[in-house]
């Protein structure tokens, strides 16, 4: 699945990179910056089986945890983490913004 499959049409690029992305962690603006380049870029989204409307998302570096509302299309970062196949030593480690 596609993010852009994932959040509704209506909403362009540039209203993407200004959602307001609830975070109730309260990750850093850079991470969530990074949610909103994938959103924005149509990245590859896996649903979550066990739960509807919960996603995961690829980055670089990290993968998140979102949950988007099927009522009104609101995003919720609700974790992230480094991702696996990843050497934490990388140069893409080192630059992470997460």
């Amino acid at each position: 699945m596609r993010c852009d499959t994932a959040v509704p049409v209506n909403q362009g690029v540039s209203e993407i990179m200004n959602l307001d992305i609830k975070d109730l962690r309260h990750h850093s603006p850079e991470t969530l910056q990074a949610l909103r380049g994938l959103l924005a870029g149509g990245a590859d989204v896996r649903p979550d089986p066990k739960r509807s409307h919960f996603y995961e998302l690829e980055g670089e570096t990290h993968t998140f945890y979102i949950y988007i509302s099927p009522a009104d299309g609101a995003v919720e970062l609700l974790a992230t983490w480094a991702r696996e196949d990843r050497p934490a030593d990388s140069e893409l480690a080192a630059r992470a913004c997460c």
